[in-house]
């Protein structure tokens, strides 16, 4: 499906905005609802700025650079005050001018028993990437030893899982027996024609090759006894053929087919996986990793790599270049791919160390990816205060917050090191009005607006609406 056909978000200008013409700024002065807005006239429509009068446009991308240092964002704020409702258009309407998108979705609706974010996948043209454990009809499953994944980063992907499991690192001889089964998994499956699974490493734990053994000067005695409990690891989150593990029929496989990085968007759905379970931390752990080598390779919006574009000369004398057109697809000039991370209810993200950390690449090199991740919380009470989770906030450059109740204010503004006199104008926001810092501006009353089509598209509360509603209102 084409990025551009989007029929639910018609008419056009309803959420694009077109360039705007003004004689003088007197003009602009006497007309603030058509002058150009603070935060220029491209990108996507968020809706208005009440006080201000002006359309509210906001894109991460076209702002870079003028007092936007980073593309990462954060929205906060309590229940059903417009969160949802907010990234949802938001990432629609960036994908109309040609982002790509990926979810991680763990907010479930129980009455459609799917996440969320699936029927705005779905109109998009792609079903979700369900993850359930123990598998079964729908269940997709991604093969933390894909081939698409690189060698060393298969290591330290396969590394974390273990350590996740075990609950702590794992010490140089254990370390080393690991390195050692995954190339002998790679070996062995390759004898047999199959890409390696996680349960063929740990079948080279228990039975090490001598030559593997004589390599680091270990008897196989010993080098078996170094893996033995990574071993275990291994079997108790993949089960078996009579038990099932805690990664059955998400993990333990060949990447499923309908896997496709190359949708407009991709929803991961792991509503299924239990919240704050080990399943949820390592699954978050290899969507990152899956996403990082395959989702994020470099790639120009004319839909080719660096590679098929020319060199040229920017200064001879340093022999600095640049990449330019592409001849074939008439393209003069290479433009990076722009690419939006959603997390919701990013508090399994942030609140756990580990994923922070992993995460923590996603954010810090986000330019360098051309690369958006945006984080959706309640509260930044639900994440902890380890070094990795204050890192990721620290480095969120536009920060969107939603009513919350006194106590939940005063401590976001502190922590966010906001301007005192906002903690009491956060508790009187209405819904669907928040307050955006995007670099150093503060805009304190951004209205959110949205199409009929994406009402209904964005509702998530239908189980506290009464059937007696005319309509449904946003999240």
């Amino acid at each position: 499906m084409s990025s551009r056909d989007l029929a639910f978000l018609a008419p056009a200008h309803q959420t694009v905005r077109r360039p705007l013409h003004t004689e003088t700024t007197a003009s602009q002065a006497l007309y603030l609802p058509i002058a150009p807005p603070t935060l220029g006239s491209r990108g996507a429509v968020v809706g208005r700025e009440l006080y201000a009068g002006k359309a509210f446009i906001f894109c991460p991308f076209t702002a870079f650079g003028d007092g936007l240092p980073g593309g990462n964002m954060i929205v906060l704020g309590d229940t059903g005050r417009g969160k949802s409702s907010l990234t949802k258009t938001y990432a629609a309407r960036q994908i109309r001018l040609g982002r790509k998108v990926v979810v991680l979705d763990t907010k479930e609706q129980k009455e459609r028993e799917e996440g969320e974010w699936a029927a705005l996948g779905r109109s998009l043209g792609t079903d979700p990437v369900k993850f359930v454990p123990g598998g079964g009809a729908g269940s997709s499953c991604i093969n933390p030893m894909d081939p698409a994944i690189a060698g060393k980063r298969q290591i330290e992907l396969v590394r974390t899982i273990v350590e996740l499991g075990l609950g702590q690192p794992l010490d140089e001889f254990a370390g080393s027996a690991l390195r050692l089964a995954i190339r002998r998994a790679h070996l062995r499956a390759a004898d047999a024609g199959r890409p390696p699974v996680l349960a063929d490493v740990a079948a080279a734990l228990r039975d090490p090759e001598e030559s593997d053994a004589a390599s680091k000067r270990r008897t196989r005695e010993e080098l078996l006894h170094d893996g033995l409990a990574v071993s275990y690891v291994l079997d108790r989150l993949c089960g078996g053929e009579e038990t099932t593990g805690d990664l059955t029929g998400m993990l333990d496989g060949p990447t499923s087919i309908g896997v496709d990085l190359d949708a407009d968007m991709v929803v991961f759905d792991l509503t299924k996986v239990p919240s704050g379970g080990v399943a949820m931390t390592i699954l978050v752990a290899v969507v990152a990793v899956f996403l990082e080598e395959v989702w994020l390779r470099p790639e120009c919006e004319c839909g080719t790599g660096p590679g098929q574009h020319e060199r040229t000369t920017v200064d001879a004398r340093s022999g600095a270049w640049e990449l330019g057109a592409n001849p074939a697809t008439g393209c003069r000039r290479y433009t990076q791919r722009k690419r939006i991370l959603v997390c919701e209810e990013a508090w399994h993200v942030l609140g756990t160390p580990q994923l922070a950390a992993l995460l923590e690449k996603f954010l810090k090199f986000a330019r360098g990816y051309g690369l958006s991740c945006v984080f959706i919380v309640h509260h930044l009470s639900d994440v902890d205060d380890s070094p990795e989770t204050q890192a990721a906030l620290k480095m969120a450059d536009t920060i969107v917050i939603y009513s919350m109740k006194k106590a939940e204010a005063e401590d976001t503004v502190a922590r966010l090191g906001l301007p005192s006199w906002t903690a009491e104008h956060i508790m009187r926001l209405r819904r669907g009005i928040a307050l955006w810092k995007v670099g150093e501006v503060i805009y304190p009353a951004v209205q959110h607006l949205l199409t009929e089509a994406e009402q209904h598209l964005c509702f998530s509360s239908g189980a506290m609406t009464d059937l007696t509603s005319a309509s449904p209102e946003p999240e």
